[in-house]
């Protein structure tokens, strides 16, 4: 697995029809392979002295058939293991090529 890598991502907030862009620190876990998510902050103010978000905790895994992104300690996808996921699957693609 490669060293950790920086992502960018959209987080909707769908009840005011907006979104804010955010960044974060992902470094993948060797021995079983899941993402440490950890500084998610703005995007735009990346200075700013608190994180967005908790750090996260994310494993890709094959549920009914899918692919889907989930949280390690739930087991469960939701929105934000979702969007931090793809923009992972997004840099391993681009890192790859």
């Amino acid at each position: 697995m490669k060293q950790s890598f920086s992502i960018n991502f959209k987080y909707p907030f769908k009840e005011k029809n907006i979104s804010i862009e955010l960044t974060g620190n992902v470094t993948p876990h060797h021995s079983t392979p899941y993402y440490i998510i950890s500084n998610i902050r703005f995007k735009n103010h990346p200075e700013g002295p608190y994180d967005a978000f908790p750090e996260i905790r994310i494993q890709k895994r094959e549920l009914h058939g899918e692919n889907v992104w989930v949280h390690m300690d739930t087991q469960k996808e939701s929105e934000l293991s979702h969007i931090v996921g793809q923009a992972i699957d997004d840099h391993l693609a681009r890192s790859t090529s």
